[in-house]
């Protein structure tokens, strides 16, 4: 089984992918959003790569040029449970009644397959 990352450690790249997913849905250039927060344009490539972390004032800065509260750009990197919970119930709002029961049934099975996996997996390591 492959070694799985402490949570914290995939935050960083979570972010980075975060930002540059809503930048580039602003249709937005890394150049342009340095610009609207006042850094290098190797600042935000740097962010974006996952390889620097912004302070919480400048992570702020950049939630806001994107149109986008802290909170949201925060949501959209977390790994926790609810978060994710949270996100999937956003999107599910979208959709119409049929759409909704759809979706249901796909996540159901495939909470299902996996916990069977894990339950096989924990077996045999006994």
């Amino acid at each position: 089984m492959p070694k799985q990352k402490k949570r914290s450690s995939l935050l960083p790249q979570n972010l980075a992918t975060a930002i540059k997913k809503h930048r580039l849905a602003k249709k937005m250039t890394q150049s342009q959003l340095a610009e609207k927060v006042g850094v290098e344009t190797e600042s935000i490539s740097r962010l974006e790569r996952g390889s620097a972390l912004p302070s919480l004032l400048k992570l702020e800065e950049i939630a806001d040029a994107l149109s986008l509260s802290l909170a949201d750009l925060l949501v959209s990197s977390s790994t926790l449970a609810r978060d994710q919970a949270h996100q999937i119930a956003a999107q599910m709002l979208q959709l119409d009644e049929r759409e909704r029961g759809f979706v249901v049934d796909i996540l159901r099975q495939q909470c299902e397959f996996f916990s069977q996996a894990n339950k096989k997996r924990k077996k045999s390591k006994r």
